[in-house]
């Protein structure tokens, strides 16, 4: 594992905790940022959570075991990418953990993730951190905002 590899990644949203949780827990909201990703879980800590859908023509199913879900709090998961190019093997899990905390503003959203298998899995990943928060603050604010 490389230790030196962890995303962090900080953003504050004009939205109460319990709507940007909501959001951020289940199926229809983190089909929205994880890029059109079906999420599948029984919502229980230790269950599976499994990641289905297409990424350029190629179907996938990544997966991952929810460790922590303390609600309007911590969200935490395990997460094997099928595209991370190294074998199913619980070395080879990354470590998510979503992080809630009310602020004047709204809510600060603080994302881990870590315990990356190689340098490339990271890189991947920094990248696509910045747009899964982007697209967070964007629809739970825009949600507030139309009174949905």
């Amino acid at each position: 594992m490389l230790q030196d590899f962890v995303v962090n990644k900080t953003t504050d949203i004009a939205a109460p905790v319990p709507e940007v949780w909501k959001f951020i827990t289940t199926p229809a909201g983190m089909k929205e940022y994880l890029f059109g990703t079906n999420a599948i879980s029984d919502w229980k800590v230790g269950s599976l959570i499994r990641f289905t859908g297409e990424w350029e023509g190629k179907p996938y199913e990544d997966k991952g075991t929810i460790e922590v879900l303390d609600e309007n709090k911590v969200f935490e998961y395990t997460y094997y990418s099928s595209f991370s190019g190294v074998p199913d093997q619980s070395e080879n899990y990354t470590l998510v953990r979503m992080e809630l905390e009310p602020i004047e503003t709204g809510t600060r959203l603080t994302v881990k993730h870590s315990n990356f298998p190689n340098e490339t899995v990271y890189q991947n990943n920094e990248k696509h951190w910045e747009l899964v928060l982007d697209t967070i603050k964007e629809r739970t604010e825009k949600a507030r905002s139309q009174g949905v």
